[in-house]
């Protein structure tokens, strides 16, 4: 039994399998993929207090001057979507759990919420239960199905009212009622809170919510939660971090965090200007794994469905390219946790690990000759030696070219040094990404926790470009 306080909240242990599933696919879908340009806050840009004077001249051009966004839900009719197709794709892609946003900003709901009529997907648009039939088609895969769940809405009366009198109506008759309500209809196993950060956790009555969701709610025993409860809550409170949206520290963070991050560099929603080169390559969809698993984090990336209910193409190529390479290294990936070191000292390699009997609590493993092994992530390959500075070898140690029935035998009592020429590249299903199995490896007393954990470097530039908010600029979703 856990109390409506954040240190009573936060010592509710996190359902393994969030931890063991690593990769999840976002999916951001709603009435702003109908105008579909330049990003999911497209309402807020066309209509908010500083518009944005490219969006309006956009609006000018192509649409009457009387079109109100609410117009924009009636073609917003889905008439493609085929929830199976979603399901298949996303578990082609090798993730292991599915984000769907149940309501963004706008306040649209993919649902029939009963307080929001005709501002549905029921009600008006494509006239279907998104979330309930999205829901079923995932029963029959092993991906767990997620929500995510705006709690403010830009032109929502009572939310602005409740600003301008310091009211909790819209809380009360709004946003409370429709999280208790997907929970209870659709049993969600992610519920990813956002939009929160202008008000208090109490405004939001996030403490009570969480309290129900753990102690009696239908989900309590499997379901997981991010960190977006209120102003100052992101990063301190909740069940995993996200800090920031494409959060990716380059170090071990000992509390479980997520990397969200877009397949589209410029939006979260669909746009009709997307261009092939604005896409994440498979190869870097692999290095956000690979850095971000290694230092005790998951992957969410996101994907944005047209109008008509499709996934673009160039979308669904790069999922089941990339679903390819982690299926076949699947033993590298899920249910591993990080190293005693999360990357080495040359080139571009990071690594995760496991036992090979113990069970093991902590959120890495020591290295421990006969028990650990090692999967170490070699993404840079255009190198004539790889060479392994954290991993020193003994004469019983044992690399596996993953993918391959390649073994390689080191040299005893050095550091490993592995000759390009002894790589089986012709049968490697990639030639940029090389994961090694490294058994019997020496033991090592390194405790990461030495480290300095406390402040992150720098974050790699992924040329994701911000938008603004209802209060600046932002960087969230």
């Amino acid at each position: 039994m856990v109390n409506p306080t954040w240190d009573s909240l936060d010592s509710r242990p996190l359902p393994s399998w969030y931890d063991e599933s690593k990769f999840g696919i976002f999916c951001h879908w709603g009435a702003y993929s109908v105008p579909a340009y330049r990003s999911e806050w497209f309402w807020w840009y066309w209509k908010g207090s500083n518009p944005d004077p490219d969006v309006v001249r956009w609006m000018n051009k192509n649409y009457k001057p009387d079109y109100s966004y609410a117009d924009f839900a009636k073609d917003f009719t889905a008439e493609m979507f085929n929830p199976k197709q979603f399901a298949d794709i996303v578990q082609a892609s090798g993730a292991r759990y599915f984000v769907l946003t149940s309501k963004h900003h706008e306040g649209f709901t993919m649902w029939p919420s009963r307080t929001s009529w005709n501002w549905n997907a029921v009600d008006i648009g494509p006239k279907r239960d998104i979330v309930g039939q999205l829901k079923e088609a995932f029963k029959s895969t092993n991906v767990h199905y997620g929500l995510y769940f705006s709690q403010f809405e830009w032109f929502n009366p009572m939310f602005l009212d409740d600003g301008k009198y310091n009211t909790t109506v819209y809380t009360d008759q709004v946003s409370f009622p429709q999280m208790i309500e997907i929970v209870n209809k659709y049993k969600p196993e992610v519920i990813w809170s956002d939009g929160e950060w202008d008000r208090t956790d109490d405004y939001w009555k996030s403490k009570d919510f969480l309290a129900w969701l753990y102690n009696t709610s239908p989900v309590k025993d499997t379901v997981v939660v991010n960190d977006r409860w209120g102003a100052g809550t992101a990063g301190k409170h909740g069940g995993f971090m996200t800090f920031q949206d494409h959060y990716t520290p380059g170090k071990l963070v000992t509390r479980k965090w997520e990397n969200c991050l877009t397949l589209d560099r410029q939006s979260w929603g669909n746009r009709r200007n997307m261009t092939s080169s604005e896409v994440l390559s498979v190869f870097e969809i692999l290095r956000e794994i690979a850095t971000t698993v290694s230092c005790n984090g998951n992957v969410l990336l996101n994907v944005g469905p047209d109008m008509h209910g499709l996934i673009p193409t160039i979308f669904e190529d790069r999922l089941r390219e990339l679903g390819l390479f982690l299926y076949t290294h699947s033993e590298a990936l899920y249910g591993t946790k990080p190293w005693t070191y999360q990357i080495d000292t040359v080139g571009d390699t990071w690594y995760t690990s496991r036992y090979r009997n113990q069970p093991n609590d902590d959120f890495y493993n020591k290295q421990i000759e006969g028990e650990t092994i090692i999967y170490a992530w070699i993404l840079k390959t255009s190198v004539d030696t790889i060479v392994l500075n954290r991993v020193t070898a003994t004469v019983q140690t044992k690399i596996t070219v993953m993918s391959t029935n390649k073994v390689i035998t080191p040299t005893a009592g050095k550091t490993i040094s592995i000759a390009s020429s002894d790589i089986p590249w012709k049968d490697l299903q990639r030639r940029d990404a090389v994961i090694l199995k490294i058994e019997y490896a020496a033991s090592d007393n390194h405790n990461p926790l030495d480290d300095d954990l406390t402040t992150p470097p720098p974050r790699r530039n992924l040329k994701i470009k911000k938008g603004k908010g209802h209060k600046g600029d932002y960087s969230r979703i």
